[in-house]
């Protein structure tokens, strides 16, 4: 499963916030430990967030525009969007 993240929740994966999420970014990185989930934070989202990418824990990723990376997992990936 691909989790693309494109809003404000996407500081949960901002290192700096690791207290505030604890539950949530262990439990994505050891799902993503088990190849089950793959997270992507939109870069131009964090650049309105001011968020850098060393700053987001090593199991997450990015894409440079949200919306573009869903379009191209549903075309390309042949992924099913819900």
């Amino acid at each position: 499963m691909v989790l693309v993240l494109h809003g404000p929740e996407g500081e949960i994966f901002h290192k700096d916030n690791y207290d505030k999420y604890k539950n949530i970014a262990d439990l994505t990185a050891r799902l993503n430990a088990f190849n089950v989930i793959n997270v992507r934070v939109c870069r131009a989202r964090m650049r309105l967030m001011e968020i850098k990418e060393p700053s987001l824990y090593p199991f997450v990723g990015t894409a440079a525009f949200g919306a573009a990376e869903i379009f191209r997992l549903l075309k390309k990936e042949d992924c099913e969007y819900f």
